[in-house]
This record gives C-alpha cells, structure tokens and sequence, in this order.
C-alpha cells in the first residue's frame, strides 16, 4: 500500500486541527459576549484580540484540514464511508463546505474590527455586522465541531 502524503504524521495533525478548531469556537463564544456589550455601550479591549485569535486559529485548523484531507479521503471516504455509509459522506461534505464558506467572515470579523471605534454611536451598524458574521461562523463550527465527532466515533484516520 502506497503512502500518502502526511499520513505518517495525519494523526498528530488531526490532534492540532481539533486543538485549534476549540480555540477558534472558544474565541467566537467570548467575541459575541464582547459584541453584545459593546452594544450597550461598553467597550472590551478583549474584541480586538478574540477576533484575531479567531481569525487565526481558525486559519490554522482550515490549513491543518487540508493537510489530513488526502488520508482521510483515501483512508476512511473511499475504504469506508463511500461503500458502508453514503449518508455518512454527505454529512463531511456539508462540513467542509461550511468551512470553506466561514473562512472568509472569520477573518473579515478580524479586519472590520480593527476599523471599529466602539465608543462612536454612528459605527454600532458594524458591530451589528461583526455579530452577524461572528455568528455564521460560531454556527458552522458547531456543526463542524459535532460532524467531526461523530464521523470520528464511525472511523478515524
């Protein structure tokens, strides 16, 4: 059997995929608070940092996805899913589809936010945008987050 790339090491990069999608869930959690406050008036330095925090762990965890995605697609799509569990197939299509999509909101949250001057009445209308994007993007990694759970308790790389 042939190797493949990164398989020798896909499981110690699916370890820090899942490391850095729960601080990019944890970050969008904590950026929504931040933004529900700021709409009261309130101003949290800490915006500033979960945005960026989220757009880079979630970058991060995008790029350590695509690493793992040869094994997984030859290893466990192909050898197991594609014949024994089709619908099982779909529900990881959906999954990377969502994260290609969420990829761009989280990092524009980051970019807009650094625009922001919270204490200015006349910019609330962005941070009613950054919420929405915040949750667009807090919406698919908990998708994503239980997709790959439970693809994980069927088969794993």
């Amino acid at each position: 059997m042939q190797s493949l790339p990164f398989e020798t090491i896909s499981k110690a990069l699916l370890f820090m995929h899942l490391a850095a999608a729960l601080v990019a869930l944890g970050s969008c959690v904590h950026l929504l608070a931040r933004f529900t406050y700021a709409l009261r008036g309130a101003y949290f330095p800490q915006v500033r940092l979960h945005a960026r925090i989220l757009a880079i762990s979630y970058s991060i965890a995008f790029v350590l996805g695509g690493l793992i995605y040869p094994t997984f697609r030859i290893r466990v799509r192909h050898d197991y899913l594609d014949a024994a569990l089709p619908w099982a197939t779909g529900l990881f299509e959906i999954k990377e589809l969502g994260a290609s999509i969420a990829l761009i909101p989280a990092i524009g949250v980051w970019l807009l936010v650094r625009t922001i001057d919270f204490r200015k009445s006349e910019h609330r209308p962005y941070v009613v945008a950054c919420m929405a994007f915040s949750l667009a993007v807090l919406t698919v990694l908990a998708y994503n987050a239980w997709a790959g759970w439970y693809l994980g308790t069927l088969r794993s790389i």
